[in-house]
């Protein structure tokens, strides 16, 4: 190429060419699995078809086609959390159409390795595809379809499809679909989108088992939040105690929204593209008979309605604790902070009375200091007055003492206001 390519070009293009299905030709039948995997069956899997009796190279590749035979065909596709196998039997592998291929020696050994590969299967098929509902009436009288279940109506602008959406006793699903004149091509693409509709709608339905679980475990965190909520009104309980119990019951509800919020999203994402398939299908009904849409509406939606309402319920809580966790900390930080002023008014007032102290210390130690120094310039002046009687020790103590009282008094305020200026630098350079 003469250009620099996007390294992501080729997947995104790729991407539109994907879940494409086997151009049918009635008759013929379609048997499809559709599995859940994790990551150890995933890796199981892909051995598995590298170790196929057919050529398939699976590394890295999202969709693979392959033959058994002539008319055999092989059609696997891997899907975020799931995969497909679809085999597709036509010309002489498709006759004589039964709904027990497997007895088939031609047939058995694709639909025994298609049956034996890893993974969990939420769905499998047998789809019988013939020219017109002439041909398709003795396969629906033989399919055990029970009456009360029987979904049939037309889709795409005139096939028939007939199906109870009920799992046989062999463990397969059964449809019969009439193409009534539709081309191979718009014939594939029905079969198609009727399958992909099954599939996304058990995938979907994979959430109700998880919003049935979850909603009773909701239940006990209501009221407790509720007792709680009480308790924080009321002032029955410390705060201390109660935060201690939001706590742990915001970690009951991250715990089951971790659980459950993967499997909701999904399911709503699925919900989604039944919806679309539907509505690509158009089902016309059939008098007599309930149609496509009136199977899904009656009750694939209410499903999905209490997984959604299951998960609004779920966020609705979360939300609800993450309030109180909120009111009930700056409640416990009020109280820390009045706490603080009443510290702070304290430690000043304590401040005030050290400072009364301090000056009083102040006036007892001048009145000290002054009375030793006079006691210590006591005994020169006596001695004086002894060597010279004419001198008076007692009149001269008596006029220097509130000299040297005054000059105490001075020195000590000299040497305070020193020190004070000497912490009050200090701080102004720590700051």
């Amino acid at each position: 190429m003469r250009f620099v390519e996007h390294p992501d070009r080729r997947h995104v293009v790729g991407e539109m060419h994907l879940r494409r299905f086997p151009r049918l030709s009635p008759p013929v039948q379609a048997i499809q699995f559709a599995r859940l995997l994790d990551d150890t069956a995933r890796k199981a899997e892909s051995d598995a078809l590298a170790a196929a009796p057919i050529p398939i190279q699976p590394d890295g590749q999202r969709h693979i086609e392959s033959r058994w035979s002539d008319d055999i065909r092989m059609s696997w596709e891997r899907h975020s959390e799931a995969s497909s196998l679809t085999l597709t039997f036509s010309g002489d592998a498709a006759r004589p159409l039964d709904w027990h291929p497997a007895s088939d020696p031609r047939r058995a050994p694709a639909i025994l390795w298609a049956e034996s590969l890893p993974g969990q299967v939420f769905r499998a098929t047998h789809v019988m595809m013939v020219a017109d509902e002439e041909a398709a009436a003795p396969l629906v009288a033989k399919a055990g379809f029970r009456l009360s279940h029987l979904v049939s109506c037309h889709v795409a602008s005139g096939a028939r499809l007939w199906c109870d959406f009920r799992i046989h006793e062999d463990g397969y699903g059964r449809m019969v679909v009439a193409a009534n004149g539709l081309s191979d091509a718009d014939l594939s693409r029905c079969v198609q989108k009727i399958q992909e509709l099954g599939n996304y709608r058990n995938l979907a339905l994979l959430g109700l088992p998880v919003a049935h679980a979850g909603w009773a475990s909701l239940n006990p965190i209501d009221r407790t939040l509720e007792q709680s909520a009480r308790m924080l009104r009321d002032g029955e309980r410390r705060d201390d105690e109660l935060l201690a119990d939001l706590t742990a019951l915001t970690a009951t509800l991250l715990s089951l929204s971790g659980d459950c919020d993967f499997r909701l999203s999904a399911t709503a994402a699925y919900a989604q593209i039944v919806t679309d398939r539907l509505m690509e299908l158009n089902a016309q009904p059939i008098a007599g008979y309930q149609s496509l849409a009136d199977f899904i509406g009656r009750r694939f939606h209410p499903a999905m309605r209490t997984c959604a309402a299951f998960s609004a319920r779920l966020h609705l809580l979360g939300e609800r604790t993450a309030q109180f966790t909120a009111l009930l900390r700056t409640r416990i930080e009020t109280n820390i902070e009045n706490q603080n002023a009443e510290l702070l008014a304290s430690m000043d007032r304590s401040a005030r009375m050290q400072l009364r102290l301090q000056h009083l210390v102040e006036g007892l130690s001048t009145v000290a200091i002054s009375y030793y120094a006079l006691g210590l310039i006591a005994y020169p002046f006596k001695a004086m007055e002894k060597e010279w009687p004419i001198f008076s020790a007692t009149l001269t103590l008596g006029l220097a003492a509130p000299i040297l009282a005054i000059a105490v008094h001075f020195m000590m305020g000299r040497l305070r206001h020193r020190l004070i200026s000497v912490d009050d630098k200090a701080a102004q350079e720590r700051a």
